[in-house]
């Protein structure tokens, strides 16, 4: 079984090891090697990335006790392997799963929850609980987390045996009894982990809870905790300062601005849509009655719109009022009628003029993927 450094420390970034074996599988090379301190994918979280001598490994598993390492080269069996890990994104890892030790610790005190998943990805960090909790409700949380770090409590780990396993309280999602190892921190929790985690929680430096979501009967919440954290936190103040520049107005202001603008906008979308139904109408009042077919063609008439002008000016038109919108290959279309029963006639129509649609007998709607030129001679 390979010796795991980094559970004797996990602050360790360089290390020697063994080649146990090295092989190639599916066009990779993997290797083994007798102690590592590279974490494998567990505990919720991708895998340490780093080199073996000096080679990139980007890729660690481990099965059975045994940890293999993904890489680019065929190492030499029994040689001396220089490995070192990625430690600044080692130790945000860290950062994060502590931080969800201390969420999800203060969660199933306050409110008696359990962790039923976790998941530290490279963009996003999540932890699942099995009921919801309200905005003010994991707020609360958030605070109480952020005065764990600051109270820099100390973070311990210690592996029981089965008897001293009888003795205690902690959280655990899986039913283990046997060289379990379980991660303390002070009076906030108490967890069963594999992970590495921070010495003490004054590292973390902050804790946020950026959103959630109800998730199957329960709670999905999404963190940030440390370097991740703070580069989240610089991304929305450079976005909320765009947006203070662009409304003249200062950042504390902006969302009131913002409710300002959005109303603003709907009053003169509102505007607008009367005026252009006002336009259609007026469009509509200058329409000679014909005893024939009748075809006119707008620009970019929504449906709406053209129903406006099929309702003032369909009794003018002895047969068909065919009302187009777009342009050649691309016409939306709207045709209606008091004489001629369109649900009968708009199969032969659609066939006719590359078209799609339908609707009642005295009015339908569709698209044409035909050119003018194309439509006037059918309809004309």
């Amino acid at each position: 079984m390979t010796e795991k450094l980094y559970y004797k420390n996990a602050y360790t970034e360089s290390f020697e090891a063994r080649v146990i074996s090295s092989f190639e599988e599916n066009g990779r090379f993997v290797a083994v090697l007798d102690r590592t301190a590279f974490f494998p994918e567990e505990g919720g979280q991708y895998s340490d990335t780093g080199t073996i001598n000096g080679h990139r490994v980007d890729k660690v598993i481990e099965k059975d006790g045994i940890i293999y390492h993904y890489t680019y080269v065929l190492l030499e069996e029994n040689s001396v392997a220089y490995g070192k890990i990625e430690f600044a994104d080692r130790y945000e890892k860290m950062q994060s799963h502590t931080a969800e030790h201390i969420l999800s610790g203060l969660i199933h005190k306050k409110y008696g929850l359990d962790n039923v998943g976790f998941h530290l990805g490279a963009d996003d960090v999540t932890l699942d609980v099995s009921a919801p909790l309200s905005r003010e409700q994991l707020f609360e949380i958030e605070k109480l987390a952020n005065e764990a770090v600051y109270a820099n409590v100390r973070v311990d780990t210690v592996f029981t045996s089965k008897d001293e396993l009888l003795g205690m309280t902690y959280r655990s999602k899986l039913d283990i009894t046997e060289n379990v190892r379980i991660v303390n921190i002070g009076d906030y929790d108490s967890c069963a982990c594999c992970a590495p985690h921070v010495n003490f929680t004054g590292e973390i430096g902050l804790i946020v809870i950026l959103d959630f979501e109800k998730l199957r009967g329960g709670m999905r919440i999404h963190i940030a905790a440390g370097r991740r954290a703070y580069r989240i936190y610089r991304n929305y103040y450079e976005n909320l300062s765009k947006i203070s520049h662009a409304l003249s107005v200062p950042r504390q202001e902006c969302a009131e601005a913002v409710d300002k603008m959005l109303s603003d906008f709907e009053e003169t979308k509102y505007k607008y849509k009367n005026a252009r139904a006002l336009y259609f109408e007026r469009e509509a009042d200058l329409v000679n009655s014909t005893d024939g077919n009748l075809i006119l063609c707008f620009e970019d008439a929504t449906q709406e719109e053209m129903r406006i002008v099929a309702n003032k000016i369909t009794n003018k038109v002895g047969k068909i009022l065919v009302l187009l919108s777009g342009t050649d290959g691309n016409y939306k279309y709207l045709l209606s009628s008091v004489a001629v029963d369109l649900r009968a006639e708009v199969k032969n129509i659609n066939a006719a003029l590359s078209g799609r649609g339908g609707g009642s007998s005295s009015m339908v709607q569709g698209s044409f993927f035909s050119t003018i030129d194309e439509i006037k001679a059918y309809f004309i």
